[in-house]
């Protein structure tokens, strides 16, 4: 139960971090993204990443995924990623929830993708309030990042039992 409460307040933090981004005025935004894509620039001329074949395939998928009406910047891609990452680890962490509370799947998987689903919504809301947009498909980014980071740690937990069980059917027991 220890494990089930230090997650449950890590969520809780994740969450206010959360709405700690989208409570910024759209000025302060503006600048941790450009910020954010000043950086990766200036590590993409070191490592020289865009010009991979694997970036372009990426960058070609997530243009067509989450602009289908518009031709997007560097930055609007860092912050559509940022939206993806966030929710990622918000769906990682409510399926941990669920999981270490009820040992069950359904349950788990359930609580991964509904409450980060409904904290993109309010978060969206919240954005409104701030002079900033609100957008139906931030909120669908947004539930993709939690659906993958709940996939993760579905993927995760099964190997892990997995490997737990051979380990245990090689011992004998």
């Amino acid at each position: 139960m220890k494990k089930a409460l230090a997650v449950l307040i890590l969520t809780l933090s994740w969450i206010g971090l959360v709405f700690y981004f989208s409570s910024q005025p759209s000025n302060i935004s503006a600048e941790q993204s450009g910020a954010v894509y000043r950086f990766l620039k200036k590590l993409d001329n070191i490592l020289d990443i865009t010009q991979t074949e694997w970036y372009k395939g990426l960058r070609a998928f997530l243009i067509r995924w989450w602009f289908p009406n518009k031709n997007p910047t560097g930055e609007d891609l860092v912050r559509k990623s940022a939206h993806f990452g966030l929710y990622l680890v918000l769906g990682a962490l409510f399926f941990c929830l669920g999981w270490l509370y009820s040992k069950r799947y359904v349950f788990s998987v359930l609580l991964g993708i509904s409450l980060p689903t409904v904290i993109a919504v309010l978060d969206e809301y919240n954005q409104s309030f701030r002079n900033r947009g609100s957008s139906l498909y931030d909120v669908i980014i947004d539930m993709n990042g939690a659906i993958s980071g709940m996939t993760a740690s579905l993927i995760v937990i099964l190997a892990l039992r997995l490997i737990s069980w051979l380990h245990n059917k090689t011992r004998g027991e």
